[in-house]
């Protein structure tokens, strides 16, 4: 009951606060909106991007300055760690600098900081941020995981995590498999060669090592019998292995002549299936880059920028990889539980599409940045960013009110009172009610709740505050010139 009451209260904060709304993809435009808004100069896409990751319900871009912006999530578990525990649409920045690598699991992220310590914001049911049993429910900023040093890279899935050391050492923390009991700390892999690169799947983790090999342990069967896990356990049928990634039950291996191969770590009881057999991904060749994710999903990028994706959900002889069209240039990739794919591409912009399974991927969108509001002349650092339904801006209720010198007072469960300069008005469940010194419109926009968050239509802060609004639609910004 603690852990439910702790964030119930964490919710009935967020009402009066600034949250926003479900895990949903990035507002996005064509291609060519992108391409014709870039020749005009446009500042409104997320950019300066040098790296990406995603978990299972949110996404995660690393700028060249060392800050990382997140987006998506899930009710209750602070995955864009800046405080919120709620989703957002729109990238918000995290609280933490300094990151040099990230890794997202379920219901938890990791990120790596360039002095090699690592930090975790999210739930902690299993232990899986690795700061010990308390608190259970989890945090919403990022904290450090102790006793961890010089670390050069982080990998999580589920809810477990892993951790790779400088001198080749892997360190582990969660629920690192289905029959173990969970360690709540970093311990230190057995039986394991020197790594290099390490990848975990939900229910497995892998390494590669200096001698090209790949490595295996965790769950082989998920039932109850303590003798269906792998013992770290040497994958056979690959070739001098330059990369690995892995999703749910499966995982992948980039060889150095450029190709890839998929093979099954773990299965379901009795389900049928060869685990640990490698096969070829057809209609692929010359890939420098293979990412997993965590769902079923796998993407590449190949020498030429062109990124190719495939689904590994069924077990097959074998799978075949096709083109993601539209998208050139891309140097990362990042994959979601939800068949969302990513691809960073070279000038630190992000395309975003749809792979799913047996169908053509969707058309990628350029990702924009959360349109900014600034208020005489200064941005409004908001913990969720306004979103944007049916050609209206909407905000959230008190952060901008706040911001422009005004009161909000809430009487809960449905009734709020902003106030500024003797003008008043007030919401009433969630519409509009007549209010002092302000003209009420009939055809205006009305507000809504949505995760616990108030948005308000923009135009209802000049209707009633008396300010000048501007809407810049090329820089995603809001300007807001208040009345002295």
């Amino acid at each position: 009951m603690k852990n439910h009451k702790r964030f119930s209260l964490a919710v009935m904060a967020g009402m009066m606060s600034l949250m926003l709304t479900g895990p949903q993809a990035v507002r996005a435009v064509s291609a060519e909106d992108a391409r014709l808004a870039d020749s005009a100069g446009s500042s409104k896409w997320l950019s300066g991007v040098v790296s990406i990751k995603a978990g299972e319900r949110a996404v995660y871009a690393l700028k060249e300055d060392g800050t990382v912006w997140a987006w998506g999530g899930e009710l209750e578990y602070g995955l864009t760690g800046n405080g919120s525990a709620v989703p957002v649409e729109a990238p918000v920045r995290m609280r933490i600098d300094g990151v040099q690598g990230m890794a997202s699991g379920s219901r938890h992220t990791l990120l790596l900081k360039k002095d090699g310590t690592v930090w975790a914001t999210g739930a902690n049911r299993e232990g899986q941020l690795g700061i010990g049993d308390a608190p259970p429910a989890g945090v919403l900023e990022p904290v450090q995981v102790k006793g961890l040093s010089d670390i050069t890279a982080v990998a999580a899935a589920g809810n477990h995590s892993l951790a790779l050391q400088k001198d080749g050492t892997v360190w582990q923390w969660g629920q690192v498999d289905r029959i173990h009991s969970p360690s709540a700390v970093p311990v230190k892999a057995t039986g394991l060669p020197q790594a290099k690169a390490i990848a975990a799947g939900s229910l497995s983790s892998l390494i590669q090592d200096f001698q090209g090999r790949v490595w295996v342990w965790g769950t082989k069967l998920t039932d109850t019998n303590p003798d269906k896990l792998w013992k770290p356990t040497q994958v056979n049928g690959l070739s001098d292995v330059k990369g690995i990634a892995a999703s749910v039950q499966k995982a992948a291996a980039l060889q150095s002549d450029g190709t890839v191969a998929v093979w099954k770590n773990n299965k379901t009881y009795p389900t049928a299936g060869e685990l640990l057999k490698p096969v070829q991904v057809q209609d692929l060749a010359d890939a420098v880059h293979v990412e997993g994710g965590a769902g079923w999903s796998f993407s590449a990028v190949t020498r030429d920028g062109s990124v190719w994706t495939w689904d590994g959900y069924w077990d097959r002889p074998s799978y075949t990889a096709v083109r993601v069209e539209g998208v050139k240039d891309a140097v990362d990739l990042a994959n979601t539980g939800d068949y969302r794919q990513y691809a960073l591409l070279k000038d630190g912009t992000i395309m975003e599409w749809v792979a799913m399974p047996n169908n053509r991927p969707t058309e990628p969108k350029r990702v924009e940045r959360a349109v900014q509001v600034v208020v005489n002349g200064a941005e409004v650092d908001l913990l969720v960013p306004p979103m944007i339904v049916h050609d209206t801006t909407y905000v959230p209720l008190r952060g901008v009110f706040e911001h422009v010198g005004a009161s909000v007072k809430w009487q809960y469960p449905s009734k709020v009172t902003i106030s500024r300069n003797g003008r008043n008005a007030e919401i009433v469940a969630m519409d509009w009610k007549k209010a002092l010194n302000v003209k009420e419109s009939m055809n205006a926009p009305k507000a809504f709740m949505k995760n616990y968050t108030t948005m308000v239509p923009l135009r209802f802060i000049a209707e009633t505050l008396g300010a000048k609004v501007r809407w810049d639609p090329v820089r995603n910004i809001v300007r807001i010139d208040m009345p002295q």
